[in-house]
C-alpha cells in the first residue's frame, strides 16, 4: 500500500469485503432455487434477478455523493444491516413479488457496502497503486464468492429433505455473513485523506462521464458483471436440465470463484508484463468464448470451461475499477465508482429481463449466447479506449 496507516483499515476492510460477497453469492443462487420451488420458471428467475439491481439503479449516484461528502463508514454499516435483514426475510418468503422486493432491498445493501469499500481504496491509495490495491481487494472478494456458495450448498444439501427446508437455512447463513460484515465495517472508513479537504467539490455528472475513456470503462464493467449475474442466475436452470443437483451447481460456482481468485493473484504480474489493455481485452475475449460454450457442456465438460471462465472474468472487475478510479478526479471518486455500479445495475436490470424473454423462447443456450455477444462487443471498446498513462 502506498498510504500510511493502511494496517488500521485494510484488514477490517478485507473482512467486510469477504463477508459482503459471501452473503451475496450464498443468497442469490438460493433465491433462484426458491423461485424454482414456487413455480416461477425462467421468466420469474429473470424478474427476481433484475430485482436485485432495481433500487441500486436509482440510488447509486446519491450513495456515491454521500460517500464523497461524509465518508464511507455510514454507508458500509447501513449496507450490512440491509443485507442481514433482507436475507432473513428471504428465508421465509414464498411469493414471486416478495422475492423481487426483498432481493431489491438486498441489492441496495450490496450497493452501499461495495461503494463504501471501493471508495476507501480509491481515497487512500495513490493513483499509481490502484491496480495493485484493487487486485488485492478483489482477491478477498473472490474468497467471499468462494465461501458463500460453498457454505450455502453444504447447508442446503445437509438439511432434511424438501426444497423449502433446504433454502431457508442457506439464506440464514447469508444473513450471518452480513452481520459479520457490519461488525468489521465499524473499523473501516471514517476520517481519512478524502475528508481532509475543507469542502468537497461536487463535480457535475456530465463532467465525470465526459472524462476520456470513462464511458468505455463503464460499458466494459457492465458486460462483465451482467455476465456473472446471468451465470449465477441460470446455472441452477442449466443444472436442472443436465441432472446436476444443488451441490454440483454450488461446486461449479465455487470453482468459478476459486479460478477468479487465482487470476486476481496473478493480475499485477500480468499487467506489469503485458499492460492493462492487453490483459483486459484478452480476458474479455476468452470469457466470451467460454460463456458461449458452457450451455453445450455436460456436467463433466463444464468443469474446465467454468474454470477458464472464472480465470477470464476475474480480471475484468479489478481492471475496470482501477480504470475508473484512475480517470476520476479527487473529490469525485466515490461518484465515479457509483456511476460504474449504476451502469452495472442498469445491465443487471435490463439484461436479465431480456434474458428471461430469450430463455422462454430459446432456453439457457440463448441466455449464454447473449452474454457472449456483450463481452465480445466490449472487448472491441476496451481495445481502443484511453485508460491511463500506464496501460
Amino acid at each position: 500500500m502506498t498510504t500510511s496507516g493502511a494496517g488500521r483499515w485494510f484488514g477490517p476492510l478485507m473482512v467486510a469485503a469477504v463477508c459482503v460477497q459471501a452473503a451475496t453469492f450464498a443468497a442469490r443462487p438460493m433465491v433462484s432455487y426458491r423461485a424454482i420451488e414456487i413455480g416461477a420458471g425462467n421468466l420469474g428467475i429473470g424478474l427476481v434477478t433484475a430485482g436485485f439491481s432495481l433500487l441500486p439503479l436509482f440510488a447509486a449516484v446519491s450513495v456515491g455523493r454521500w460517500v464523497d461528502a461524509s465518508g464511507e463508514r455510514g454507508a458500509a454499516l447501513l449496507g450490512a444491516a440491509l443485507i442481514t435483514g433482507s436475507a432473513l426475510a428471504l428465508a421465509v418468503a414464498r411469493s414471486l413479488w416478495a422475492l423481487v422486493l426483498l432481493n431489491a432491498v438486498f441489492g441496495l445493501g450490496h450497493l452501499l457496502s461495495v461503494v463504501a469499500q471501493q471508495a476507501v481504496i480509491a481515497n487512500r491509495v495513490a493513483a499509481g497503486g490502484h491496480d495493485r490495491a484493487y487486485a488485492r481487494f478483489t482477491v478477498f472478494t473472490s474468497l467471499g464468492q468462494l465461501a458463500g456458495p460453498s457454505a450455502a450448498a453444504l447447508v442446503a444439501g445437509g438439511t432434511a429433505s424438501g426444497g423449502a427446508a433446504q433454502v431457508g437455512p442457506a439464506l440464514a447463513v447469508a444473513a450471518g455473513f452480513g452481520l459479520v460484515a457490519g461488525l468489521a465495517s465499524l473499523r473501516t472508513g471514517g476520517p481519512g485523506p478524502a475528508r481532509g479537504r475543507a469542502a468537497v467539490r461536487r463535480f457535475p455528472l456530465r463532467g465525470t462521464l465526459g472524462q476520456e475513456g470513462m464511458w468505455q470503462a463503464l460499458m466494459t464493467s457492465l458486460a462483465t458483471v451482467s455476465t456473472l449475474d446471468l451465470v449465477l442466475a441460470y446455472l441452477p436452470a442449466w443444472g436442472e436440465s443436465r441432472g446436476a443437483g444443488v451441490v454440483a451447481v454450488g461446486a461449479l460456482l465455487a470453482l468459478r470463484a476459486a479460478a477468479t481468485m487465482a487470476s486476481r493473484l496473478a493480475m499485477e504480474r500480468l499487467v506489469l508484463r503485458y499492460g492493462r489493455r492487453a490483459v483486459l481485452v484478452t480476458s474479455t475475449v476468452v470469457a466470451a468464448v467460454t460463456v458461449a460454450a458452457l450451455p453445450l457442456c455436460g456436467p463433466a465438460a463444464a468443469v474446465p470451461v467454468v474454470a477458464l471462465m472464472g480465470l477470464a472474468l476475474g480480471l475484468g472487475q479489478p481492471l475496470t475499477l482501477s480504470w475508473v478510479a484512475g480517470r476520476a478526479r479527487a473529490g469525485e471518486r466515490g461518484t465515479a465508482l457509483a456511476l460504474r455500479l449504476t451502469g452495472n445495475r442498469l445491465g443487471q436490470v435490463l439484461v436479465p429481463a431480456l434474458a428471461g424473454v430469450v430463455a422462454g423462447a430459446t432456453g439457457v443456450l440463448g441466455v449464454f449466447t447473449l452474454s457472449a455477444a456483450m463481452l465480445a462487443a466490449t472487448a472491441g471498446l476496451a481495445a481502443r479506449a484511453p485508460m491511463s498513462t500506464a496501460e
